[in-house]
């Protein structure tokens, strides 16, 4: 018999699965089938929602959790990945089209304040800052970044 080897590399099932939880779920499945093969799980992101879970698992670091304000009003829960050389930042966790419901006032309205705000916290290490970009809900162009 044969040994197949494997490698398993999803982007997030938008709404569903996280990177790292369907790259699971899919070896779960293959192993289920074919449990003598090799199987390597390499979740991917495109700089979207999940950035940050995908490079922590597998770079290890520091998660760091804080608050910032949202892409419309109030505050969201977000975080960044501190590893030996880098931080890493995700722009969904503070501006993402995950926060809102579209509408005009969403297209009209919605700032990136917290993302200034998160990289502001970041940056207070002492490491090159690395941020990913993506499935945000703002078209101000980083204005609410810079104020």
């Amino acid at each position: 018999m044969r040994v197949m080897r494997v490698v398993v590399a999803p982007d997030s099932f938008g709404g569903t699965l996280s990177a790292v939880d369907a790259a699971a779920a899919i070896a779960d499945g293959w192993r289920s089938h074919a449990p003598g093969d090799e199987i390597r799980t390499v979740p991917m992101s495109d700089g979207g929602p999940g950035f940050v879970d995908v490079l922590h698992s597998g770079t290890g670091g520091r998660l760091v959790d804080t608050c910032v304000a949202g892409p419309l009003r109030g505050s969201v829960g977000a975080r960044f990945l501190v590893t030996n050389d880098r931080v890493y930042v995700e722009a969904a966790d503070a501006c993402g089209l995950h926060l809102v419901d579209p509408s005009p006032v969403t297209v009209r309205s919605g700032h990136t304040t917290g993302l200034g705000e998160l990289l502001r916290e970041a940056s207070v290490a002492d490491r090159d800052l690395v941020v990913g970009i993506g499935g945000t809900a703002t078209n101000d162009g980083g204005a609410g970044l810079v104020r």
